[in-house]
């Protein structure tokens, strides 16, 4: 929810040379709008699909790596919660809940996004939430105001080159 995942996780996957994929996009791919699955299906049904879709491709990026960018409330399942501890890394990208606001406000999201239509709403499901982000990250890496993609996206880089030289030498 304004994190950058979707930008960041396309810059990491430029830079690794790998596929990027994004949970969010499966699902509307699949299912139609989230926004429009929320207010016709309700938010069981729409995380019920989402835990699916979510578990599905971290089962896949276990085999073969991958970037992938999962929707902000994928953690409120325990199944995606327990998936995400079978990859090898996953960054949780962070910034003070006014600048997530904002930038959500400003791209116009906020209209999209069904449980976070206000700034109070937004802040609740941020503290609802981070708890659990903070259970599955192995990094926490800041994407505050006066960041730039480019440098989150190096950040990254930096820290999964362990990962990429292992993926190096045993191809």
């Amino acid at each position: 929810m304004g994190a950058g995942k979707s930008a960041v996780g396309m810059g990491v996957a430029h830079r690794r040379a790998l596929p990027f994929v994004d949970s969010d996009a499966l699902i509307e791919e699949q299912m139609g709008p989230i926004a429009e699955i929320f207010a016709v299906h309700g938010e069981e049904h729409f995380r019920a699909a989402e835990r699916d879709v979510c578990t599905a491709l971290l089962e896949r990026a276990r085999a073969v790596p991958m970037v992938v960018s999962l929707g902000g409330g994928a953690v409120l399942s325990e199944e995606v919660r327990e998936a995400l501890r079978g990859i090898a890394h996953v960054a949780w990208l962070t910034a003070p809940p006014d600048v997530l606001w904002e930038r959500v406000a400003a791209g116009g999201e906020a209209a999209a996004r069904p449980l976070a239509r206000d700034r109070a709403a937004f802040a609740a499901l941020l503290a609802e939430r981070e708890p659990l982000y903070r259970e599955v990250a192995t990094a926490i890496v800041d994407n505050g105001a006066g960041r730039a993609v480019d440098e989150v996206v190096e950040d990254l880089v930096r820290l999964t080159e362990p990962l990429a030289a292992a993926r190096r030498e045993g191809a």
